[in-house]
């Protein structure tokens, strides 16, 4: 009995000397030429309606970006109001110095007149 272990099998990788086997279709050509256009207008389809929606979301983001500038920009005028009111609205620490002495100033001679007031009741 021959050793098994020892036999050698040629197979052939590829049938028919290695040409290359195209695959076997019921379509001709010109069917096949014709669904792979439908296939590529379809895509062209779906292409053209996310191009469309795309552009909607761009116009409508445009729309919204004008709008927040106008805001900002009526922020800001506001914004800016309100710091030189409040700017107006400020004494200096010089000019509040000086609205104390006069208080102050005030007070004494108001002190005087109280005094000399009192003093005429008294007589």
């Amino acid at each position: 009995m021959p050793d098994l272990d020892k036999t050698t099998i040629k197979v052939r990788a590829y049938p028919d000397n290695g040409k290359k086997m195209a695959p076997q279709s019921n379509l001709t050509e010109d069917q096949d030429n014709a669904l792979e256009l439908v296939k590529k207008n379809a895509q062209l389809d779906e292409a053209k309606r996310k191009s469309l929606e795309l552009e909607r979301t761009v116009e409508e983001l445009r729309t919204n970006l004008a709008k927040e500038q106008a805001r900002s920009a009526d922020l800001s005028k506001k914004l800016g109001a309100l710091e030189a009111e409040q700017k107006a609205s400020q004494i200096s620490p010089v000019k509040v110095a000086e609205l104390e002495a006069k208080v102050k100033e005030l007070s004494e001679v108001l002190g005087k007149i109280s005094g000399i007031a009192a003093s005429g009741k008294s007589a």
